[in-house]
C-alpha cells in the first residue's frame, strides 16, 4: 500500500507542466518535489487515500505538524480528521481522542469539542470510553461558553434514564469536573447541576449511586457554602451511607472525608462525627466489606477531623485504628470463610496511614500513646511481609513525627533491619539513615558516647548487611552503603572504627558490582573524614593503599581511582595533596591502559590543586608523568585523551567564590578533627 500511495505522490509531481526538459531532468525533478512535498499536502493526501495505519500516523504528528504549519493543520488537516471520524475504525478513534485531549488544551482556535460528544455517543463501547476519557480531561480547559452551551447539556442528557448504565455513570464523573470549572459560580452549580446530582443519588442502579456518589466532594467544592452543603447535599450522603449495597456504603466513606473541609463545625459536630462512627461500627459487621475502603482513608479522615474533635473522641478513633489493624490476625469462625486477601489489605492501609494516625494522637490522643504504640508494634512485626514492608517504607516519617518519644519505636525499628524478606529491606535501605538521625536526635543515639541503643542498632546494622550482600541486587548494596554514611553523625568514632571499618574496607575488594566496591570507598572515606583519632585514620588509609592501590587486580586499583574522586569532594585538597596525590600520579605509569585512560582524564583537576609555591612538588611530579607519557605513549585511545587534556589543561582556570568558602571550611574542619573535636557530617 505505502508503495502504491508513493507512485502516487509521484503521479502528482508528473501532472505538472515540463516543457523544454529531458527525460532524466524531469525524473529528478519529480522526485526531488516529491521528496520536498509539503507536510501538510502529504498528510492531507495520506488521510485521503492512506490506509488505517497511515492515517494513524498522520494524527499522531498532529503536534508537529502544528508546530511546522500552523494555520494549515488547523484550517485544512483538523477539518478533514473530523470528517473521516465517522466512518474510521476503533484504533483510529482511540488514538485521535489522545491527540484532540492534547490540541484542546493547547487552546487552539477552532472547536474540537463536537467530535468529542459524537465520539462519546459511539456503540462501540472502547471507542465511547476513549472519548470519555479525554471530555474528562480537558473539561476544566474549556471556556464557560462551552460549558454552559455543549458540555452541561449533553451531560444532563446522558443522565436520563432512557440512557444505558454506562452513560449514566459518565454524566456522575463529568458534572463532577464540571461543578469545580473554575469560571462557573456557586448559583450556577446550585441551578444547574444540583437537581441532576440529587437525581444520580437516587438512580435505580447502585453502579450509578456508587460513581455519583465518588463526586460528591467535587460537588460541594463548587458549591462553596457550607450551608448550600448541608441543605443540599448531606441528607443525599446520608441517605447514601445507609444504602443497601456494600458498594455504595463504601463510596459514601470517601464523600464523607472529601466533604468535611467545606463543612462548618456544628454540621460536623452534628452530623458527621455520628455518621462515620455509624459507618465505622457498621464495617466490623461480618457481612460487610467497607472496612477496607476505611481503612484506606482513614488517615485523610482524622487529618479532616483533627481540629474537631475531643481527646475522649480521639481515643475512640484511635481504638477503632487498632481494630482495623488486627483485621485478619485472629478470625472468629464467621471471618474465616472471608477473602484473606481482604484483611491483608486493609492492614496494609493502616500501615500506610500510620504518619497520619500518629501525628493524630500526638496532637489529640497523646495520654494514650501506649495504645498507639501497641497498634505499631503489631503492624511492623505481622506476620505478612506486605505490611511489614509498608511499615518500613513510612518508619523515617514516624520518627520524625514522634521526635523525642521516637526512642520507643527503637526496638521495631531493629528487628526491621533483621528482617530476612527482601522486599521489607528494599522498602527500608533507604530510609536507614534519616531514621537513625531521628533516633539521635530523641538521645537514643550519641555520637560523644557509646548510648545505651548503640550496640542494638549496630548489630542489626551488621545483620541487615549481612542479608543485603547475600543477594544479587547491587542497587540495594549501594543504597545501604550510602546510608552508613550518616554514621559518624549518631555513633561514636571509636565505635564505628572497631565495628564497621573492617567490614566497609573488606567489600571494597570482595564485593562483584565495582558501582557497590566504588561506595564502599566512598563509605570508608566519611569515616576516615570524621574519625578522631590519628592512628585510626592512618591505620585506615594504609589500608587503603595496601588494598587498592597496591592490588594486582586492574579492577581493584579502578577502584582505587574512583576512590580518589569521592576523596577529592570528601576532603580539602591541602589533605588530598597530602595522602593521595601522588599515588595517583604514579598510576599514569600503569601496564592497563585503562587505568592511565582514568587518570589522564583527572589530569586538569589535579593541576587546579597545584596553583601556590608550596605545591611545586606536587606539579613538578605530574608534570614530568604527563611528559613522560607523551613520549612512550602507545594507546591511541589515551593519547587522544592526553593531547585534549593538556590542551585544557594550558587554559587559564579561576576558582570561584563559592568553592574557595568550601575548601576554607574543609581544612577548618580537618583541623578540628586534628585536635580530637568532632564536627558535623
Amino acid at each position: 500500500m505505502k508503495m502504491k500511495l508513493d507512485e502516487e505522490l509521484r503521479s502528482l509531481q508528473l501532472d505538472r507542466p515540463s516543457a523544454g526538459k529531458s527525460a532524466t531532468q524531469i525524473q529528478k525533478h519529480t522526485v526531488d518535489e516529491t521528496l520536498n512535498i509539503k507536510p501538510v499536502e502529504r498528510s492531507l493526501f495520506i488521510l485521503t487515500k492512506g490506509d488505517d495505519l497511515q492515517k494513524i500516523s498522520v494524527i499522531q504528528a498532529l503536534p508537529s505538524l502544528l508546530a511546522t504549519d500552523n494555520n494549515g493543520t488547523i484550517t485544512r488537516i483538523l477539518p478533514k480528521i473530523q470528517q473521516e471520524l465517522p466512518t474510521s475504525s476503533s484504533e483510529f478513534h482511540i488514538v485521535t481522542s489522545k491527540i484532540f485531549k492534547i490540541l484542546i488544551q493547547m487552546n487552539l482556535p477552532i472547536n474540537l469539542l463536537r467530535p468529542v460528544l459524537q465520539g462519546i455517543e459511539s456503540k462501540d463501547p472502547m471507542v465511547s470510553g476513549a472519548w470519555i476519557e479525554t471530555l474528562l480531561e480537558v473539561i476544566l480547559f474549556l471556556s464557560d461558553v462551552s460549558i454552559k452551551r455543549e458540555v452541561l447539556p449533553f451531560a444532563l442528557a446522558m443522565s436520563q434514564l432512557n440512557k444505558g448504565v454506562v452513560y449514566r455513570i459518565a454524566s456522575c464523573k463529568m458534572l463532577g469536573q464540571i461543578a469545580i470549572h473554575p469560571r462557573l459560580s456557586a448559583f450556577d452549580v446550585k441551578k444547574d447541576i444540583l437537581p441532576i446530582v440529587q437525581s444520580l443519588c437516587q438512580d435505580c442502579y447502585h453502579e450509578v449511586r456508587t460513581a455519583m456518589c465518588y463526586e460528591l466532594g467535587n460537588i460541594a467544592k463548587g458549591l462553596g457554602s457550607d450551608n448550600l452543603v448541608k441543605s443540599s447535599l448531606l441528607p443525599s450522603l446520608v441517605e447514601l451511607s445507609s444504602d443497601e449495597n456494600v458498594s455504595v456504603r463504601a463510596a459514601s466513606v470517601d464523600a464523607t472525608v472529601f466533604m468535611i473541609p467545606y463543612l462548618n463545625q456544628e454540621t460536623i459536630k452534628q452530623t458527621i462525627l455520628p455518621l462515620i462512627k455509624q459507618l465505622c461500627m457498621q464495617s466490623l459487621k461480618t457481612s460487610d466489606m467497607t472496612f477496607s475502603v476505611i481503612s484506606r482513608v482513614y488517615g485523610m479522615l482524622l487529618n479532616n477531623l483533627q481540629s474537631h474533635v475531643t481527646p475522649v473522641e480521639g481515643q475512640w478513633f484511635l481504638n477503632f485504628y487498632g481494630q482495623l489493624s488486627k483485621k485478619g490476625i485472629s478470625m472468629s469462625p464467621e471471618e474465616i470463610e472471608m477473602d484473606p486477601g481482604l484483611d491483608v489489605t486493609c492492614r496494609d492501609y493502616c500501615a500506610y496511614n500510620l504518619p497520619a494516625i500518629t501525628s493524630f494522637m500526638v496532637n489529640k490522643a497523646s495520654s494514650d500513646s501506649a495504645t498507639w504504640y501497641q497498634i505499631f508494634k503489631n503492624l511492623a512485626a505481622d506476620p505478612c511481609y506486605i505490611i511489614r514492608k509498608t511499615v518500613a517504607g513510612c518508619i523515617h516519617e514516624i520518627a520524625k513525627i514522634l521526635g523525642n518519644d521516637s526512642k520507643m519505636i527503637l526496638m521495631d525499628f531493629v528487628k526491621l533491619l533483621r528482617d530476612d524478606a527482601e522486599e521489607v529491606l528494599d522498602s527500608l535501605v533507604p530510609n536507614i539513615g534519616p531514621t537513625l538521625e531521628y533516633l539521635c536526635m530523641a538521645g537514643v543515639l550519641s555520637r560523644d558516647s557509646v548510648a545505651p541503643g548503640t550496640l542494638e542498632v549496630s548489630r542489626a546494622l551488621l545483620k541487615c548487611q549481612a542479608e543485603i550482600f547475600r543477594f544479587h541486587n547491587w542497587r540495594r548494596k549501594m543504597i545501604f552503603l550510602q546510608q552508613l554514611e550518616c554514621l559518624p553523625n549518631i555513633i561514636e568514632s571509636d565505635f564505628i572504627h572497631q565495628h564497621f571499618t573492617s567490614v566497609i574496607l573488606k567489600l571494597t575488594i570482595s564485593a562483584r558490582a565495582r558501582p557497590v566496591r566504588s561506595q564502599a570507598a566512598r563509605t570508608i572515606l566519611v569515616f576516615l573524614r570524621y574519625n578522631l583519632k590519628e592512628n585510626h585514620r592512618k591505620w585506615i588509609r594504609e589500608k587503603l593503599t595496601s588494598l587498592l592501590y597496591n592490588s594486582p587486580c586492574c579492577y581493584t586499583r579502578h577502584v582505587f581511582i574512583n576512590m580518589c574522586v569521592h576523596a577529592i569532594d570528601t576532603f580539602s585538597t591541602r589533605y588530598f595533596k597530602e595522602h593521595f596525590f601522588l599515588n595517583l600520579v604514579k598510576l599514569l605509569e600503569d601496564p592497563v591502559s585503562t587505568i592511565r585512560l582514568c587518570v589522564v582524564n583527572l589530569c586538569p583537576v589535579l593541576k587546579h590543586m597545584c596553583v601556590t609555591a608550596v605545591d611545586r612538588n606536587y606539579q613538578v611530579k605530574l608534570e614530568n608523568a604527563l611528559a613522560k607519557m607523551e613520549v612512550t605513549e602507545a594507546d591511541k585511545d589515551v593519547i587522544a585523551a592526553l593531547k585534549a587534556k593538556l590542551k585544557e589543561m594550558r587554559g587559564v582556570q579561576v576558582n570561584k567564590p563559592d568553592s574557595l568558602m568550601e575548601e576554607k571550611r574543609r581544612i577548618d574542619d580537618e583541623d578540628k578533627i586534628q585536635q580530637g573535636e568532632a564536627t558535623s557530617a
